[in-house]
């Protein structure tokens, strides 16, 4: 069984209809053996990848699929706070997906606070984009000071400060701190050395590491083929293939 933690609407597809990137999103998990897939929206109310408005209405009643919900503070928040804690009321979302670093703001920020809160009162995860060139938005001792903040929140930490994997290695006594593998796996030709810092990584949190795939830009099979070739005990794999994800985000 693997579940896909990290998954988009493609973008490459303008001009196309979300149900059509739907349909190339469930030809990919099928191609891939994919069983179940978190869709993650745009923090947004226009976007290619979709609003969470979209992201749930497209895969209302399709239960291979959830939904991540998007939300910025620079963007309609109280807006978006309201309708977030709408579709968490309902069951609708498993998560919320801050984009820091593509978007400036600060992962201390106070205004987060309503975030954080409505995440522990839904006991859902808060998911943070990390790494890339503006990697200071969310740098890993903003992390620890948040989790040890609301040591009662999930934190999902997207891409493991990618490329460099051992950010995560000071935030992994912090026990609230989970590492989501999606886009390391992009660049095959530096994939000797974060194989081997992954597997460190899963050596200390073996519970804590999601596979995820960054689909719509980055390839699901290459992601499969690469935790299937660290060799790692069956228990540690299939934890990472899909139970953890289960745990993590209380899937059904």
């Amino acid at each position: 069984m693997i579940i896909d933690a990290h998954v988009h609407l493609p973008t490459t597809c303008n001009g196309i209809s979300f149900r059509q990137k739907k349909e190339q999103l469930l030809h990919e998990m099928a191609n891939n053996h994919i069983n179940q897939c978190i869709v993650i929206s745009d923090s947004y109310p226009v976007s290619d990848i979709g609003s969470v408005d979209d992201c749930v209405t497209l895969f209302e009643g399709d239960d291979t699929v959830h939904v991540v919900g998007g939300i910025s503070p620079l963007c309609n928040y109280q807006e978006q706070i309201v309708k977030l804690k709408k579709y968490l009321e309902r069951r609708q979302i498993v998560g919320i997906k801050l984009f820091t670093g593509h978007e400036k703001f600060y992962l201390t920020d106070e205004r987060l606070k309503q975030v954080y809160e409505l995440a522990i009162q839904y006991n859902v995860p808060v998911l943070f984009h990390s790494g890339g060139p503006n990697s200071k938005y969310s740098q890993v001792l903003s992390v620890i000071e948040v989790a040890k903040k609301y040591p009662e929140l999930r934190l999902v930490c997207c891409h493991c400060f990618y490329p460099y994997l051992e950010q995560c290695m000071s935030a992994i006594e912090t026990q609230n701190v989970f590492f989501d593998i999606s886009s390391i796996a992009d660049d095959i030709s530096i994939i000797p050395a974060i194989s081997n810092m992954l597997k460190r990584i899963i050596e200390k949190a073996p519970s804590r590491v999601v596979f995820g795939s960054d689909y719509g830009g980055c390839s699901q099979r290459q992601h499969i083929e690469f935790i299937k070739g660290l060799h790692l005990e069956k228990s540690v794999e299939e934890g990472i293939f899909w139970n953890n994800a289960v745990e993590v985000y209380q899937l059904q």
